[in-house]
């Protein structure tokens, strides 16, 4: 069986094997397996390696609005902190359960491991 595309299924938060399960069990919790397929979701290790890609992106994307706030409308220093803050925030929330979904099922699929002896077959 050909695996998933991994934004087919972690982007979307679901089981990176079969797509129907949950990935999580709350808001950043991974669960402990897939209700479907029965995929044990143990060889997750993403960690924070959706943190770096997000505080770039998110982080240029809040600057560059706070400062063409301020530049375009000669406003005061705290207008554009008022104004990209909340941007910032519901991006955040947003997209990082997205992307650490998106690490686990490229895991996955690549069958990646720190070690080397994880055996995603018996998983």
């Amino acid at each position: 069986m050909e695996p998933l595309s991994p934004w087919q299924t972690g982007f979307r938060g679901k089981c990176p094997r079969c797509g129907e399960g949950r990935l999580y069990s709350s808001f950043l919790k991974i669960a402990d397996g897939c209700g479907y397929c029965g995929l044990k979701y143990g060889f997750e290790n993403a960690g924070d390696g959706a943190v770096p890609f997000l505080i770039l992106i998110i982080g240029g994307i809040g600057v560059g609005l706070g400062a063409w706030v301020m530049l375009a409308f000669g406003t005061a220093v705290w207008v554009p902190i008022l104004v990209a803050v909340p941007v910032v925030s519901v991006l955040t929330l947003i997209l990082l359960p997205k992307t650490k979904g998106l690490l686990i099922a490229l895991q996955y699929v690549n069958q990646a491991s720190d070690t080397g002896t994880d055996s995603y077959d018996e998983l």
